[in-house]
């Protein structure tokens, strides 16, 4: 599956709003740019589609930027995905030219199933279990250099 830099770099901003928010501090474009190595002005792009998808909210002034509308435990990548790219969690089907048995078998058995689990196991998966995960990986990485030194 080739996903595109469009929802790559929505959900590593989605994760980073997240981590750099969690003491009610908006986060900024330029921030974000600066961390994840992402363009400004593409984030710039991006950024409006989750805040209209009502993932982020915008706060203007010298402290704005953005916050997450709702907890992370309650935003799923199912609903940052869809707010992307609809097209990601869709429907899949072979793109034969005649219609056959073996093509509706393989649609059925394939593609349906894996498009099927592929939206439930997005709907369960939350911003806060990447979140908690990413610090596990920090944490280990830490233990590791703590090991060398």
């Amino acid at each position: 599956m080739k996903i595109s830099t469009k929802v790559e770099f929505g959900i590593i901003a989605m994760i980073d709003i997240a981590i750099n928010s969690e003491s009610n501090n908006a986060v900024t474009v330029y921030s974000i740019s600066k961390r994840q190595n992402i363009s400004g002005k593409y984030l710039e792009q991006i950024l409006p589609v989750l805040r209209q998808a009502h993932l982020i909210h915008g706060l203007k002034g010298s402290k704005g930027g953005y916050v997450l509308t709702k907890p992370a435990e309650e935003i799923t990548f199912k609903d940052i995905i869809n707010a992307l790219d609809i097209t990601v969690l869709s429907d899949v089907y072979f793109s034969s030219q005649s219609e056959s048995d073996i093509a509706d078998t393989v649609n059925d058995n394939l593609w349906n199933k894996m498009t099927d689990y592929m939206r439930k196991f997005t709907e369960k998966l939350t911003l806060a279990d990447i979140i908690e995960e990413y610090h596990k990986s920090i944490e280990e990485k830490s233990e590791q250099l703590m090991y060398y030194i």
